[in-house]
């Protein structure tokens, strides 16, 4: 072989080298930045910027929410899940007994203080509460984030726990972001217990690798692959599941409860886009999708207060009563 194509073959292998470990690294860090609880500080595309007077006003509101929970009587509740976590929640009787509850699923690295302003909604009318911190969440155990995929499993464990040990006999799942399309992942869930009546999902993805899809153009101007793939690669190794296979629209086409959809119509964290075809792929027949105009991701709830109200409870008194 002559030196000058020797040469240009090691050339070509370190390019190839260093291309690799540049790929290795990259979806390593795709990897802890999206499931990885260690991981602080995570940036994620939201759109622009909101004005300051809107954040102020939606601070102040979600921290009412917070004083509210703070000042209830609270029952902690732990399970142990199928892979040795210890989960933990919070559960709210309501002074009515009316075998209602309203299961509150909080958002991606968020946590179940979050879920007061929900929660003071389902109380008026009746419901027991209960707030569960998410695996890899506030108090519950847990290295890794599963978008809803892992956790399906844990809040079939929770409905089934609260059912025997409450007496309940009809549930809202009400979740937000990542709650919503963990709500969703649930209800396709062939032993979903027939007291599960209806599901709100407030601004879901359709799937973990479209979501990450949209957070890697908008964040990084970069294409998804390979670095998603890779990155799904090792969050299987890691957490026993991939980023294709977390998927609320495939879910969502197997039978459910009544579904409601909601979602903010400028929604640039999860796109709006993304509930529309939860909505059309939804084999169920009872199934509203409200876009709330100009709402941001779960916005609908500060924008328009008295609308997102008419809309959760004239659905949810279709079929509970």
């Amino acid at each position: 072989m002559k030196k000058k194509t020797k040469r240009m073959l090691w050339s070509i292998g370190g390019v190839s080298v260093v291309l690799g470990g540049t790929l290795v690294a990259a979806s390593y860090y795709l990897f802890t930045m999206a499931i990885a609880r260690s991981t602080s500080n995570v940036d994620l595309y939201a759109g622009e910027e909101e004005a300051k007077e809107e954040l102020e006003n939606i601070a102040e509101l979600m921290k009412r929410g917070e004083q509210w929970l703070a000042t209830k009587e609270v029952e902690r509740i732990e399970q142990q899940t199928y892979d040795g976590l210890t989960l933990y929640g919070r559960y709210i009787t309501n002074e009515e007994q009316t075998g209602k509850l309203a299961l509150l699923l909080h958002g991606y690295r968020g946590g179940s203080s979050e879920m007061g302003l929900a929660g003071e909604l389902y109380e008026e009318e009746g419901f027991d509460l209960f707030l569960p911190d998410a695996r890899a969440h506030g108090e519950s155990e847990g290295d890794y984030i599963g978008f809803g995929w892992l956790e399906r499993q844990d809040q079939l464990n929770w409905l089934n726990k609260l059912i025997d040990e409450k007496g309940l006999k009809q549930i809202v799942i009400h979740g937000e972001s990542m709650g919503a399309s963990t709500a969703l992942m649930v209800a396709g869930e062939v032993d979903l217990p027939k007291e599960v009546k209806v599901i709100i999902a407030d601004s879901p993805y359709t799937a973990v690798d479209e979501e990450l899809s949209h957070q890697m153009q908008n964040l990084f101007q970069i294409p998804s692959f390979p670095l998603l793939q890779m990155g799904s690669a090792l969050t299987k190794l890691a957490a026993g599941y991939t980023f294709g296979e977390a998927s609320a629209l495939v879910q969502v086409k197997n039978e459910t409860p009544p579904l409601l959809f909601i979602h903010g119509s400028a929604d640039d964290l999860v796109p709006t886009y993304m509930s529309r075809e939860l909505y059309d792929a939804a084999a169920t027949k009872e199934k509203d999708l409200w876009i709330a105009d100009g709402a941001d991701h779960v916005g609908a709830k500060f924008t328009e207060p008295a609308v997102y109200y008419k809309q959760i409870w004239s659905f949810v008194n279709r079929y509970i009563k």
